[in-house]
């Protein structure tokens, strides 16, 4: 004779919520793993070297007035005679230093250019290429949120400012419109300084501190972490 098993509702709901449990631990992914220090330096270089690259490319057909041109020889030709021993230092310096201020007010515009490109490489490609420059790419490793919202361009645009001397750019573009050559030299030395120490600290805090976020991280609420992480995690809950 046949044994007949009740379920309650109570039952049933219990192991429903049971499966729904178990199925959510699986398809949950194990933490992020943080980019090692060497991965995060290395990206940052060959950034670095590319969108040197690229700017001078691009601006090699930005237009530059006859008296830019004429800075730029009078600033070889001082180069040439340091060289060969006809200029002092003392001179040296002194007229590279004019002529770099001369150099900045007549390429206001290469400067402006310089600061889109800027935007567009670290700002805006990253933000519809999951999170990744082309450095970043090449070390797989990517920018995230650390709350695991959507990265968004604000996010982006905040680390950038800080880690990628857009804001500087901005800063000295609007310096040397504005201010005397004095006042110029002196305020951009002193952000320009400002903007080493930022990078000397971030580097210091992602090489040391357990969480792995420099100053541009803290502030944009990002991290970096490798990319196919959860790539890999889907990859072993599927096997199991």
């Amino acid at each position: 004779m046949k044994k007949k098993v009740k379920f309650t509702y109570e039952e049933t709901f219990e192991d429903d919520n049971k499966k729904e449990n178990e199925k959510s631990s699986l398809n949950k992914s194990s933490p992020d793993i943080k980019a090692m220090f060497s991965q995060r330096v290395l990206a940052f270089l060959i950034d670095l070297v590319l969108i040197s690259m690229i700017t001078s490319l691009i601006t090699m057909f930005v237009p530059v007035n006859d008296t830019a041109t004429k800075l730029y020889e009078e600033q070889n030709r001082v180069l040439e005679g340091y060289v060969e021993g006809t200029v002092s230092m003392e001179e040296y310096v002194n007229q590279m230093v004019d002529l770099s201020y001369d150099i900045s007010r007549q390429t206001v515009i290469v400067s402006i250019v310089t600061i889109v490109i800027s935007l567009l490489y670290y700002v805006v490609y990253p933000c519809y290429n999951n999170g990744q420059t082309f450095g970043k790419k090449l070390m797989k490793i990517k920018i995230k949120k650390t709350n695991d919202t959507e990265l968004s361009m604000n996010d982006l645009l905040i680390r950038g400012m800080i880690n990628n001397s857009i804001l500087v750019n901005i800063i000295n573009v609007i310096l040397v419109l504005f201010l005397s050559k004095n006042i110029f030299l002196s305020a951009s030395s002193l952000v320009s300084s400002i903007q080493y120490i930022v990078l000397i600290i971030s580097l210091i805090m992602i090489a040391f501190t357990k969480n792995a976020q420099g100053l541009h991280d803290k502030v944009s609420k990002t991290e970096v972490v490798v990319a196919d992480t959860v790539k890999e995690d889907v990859l072993c809950t599927s096997e199991n």
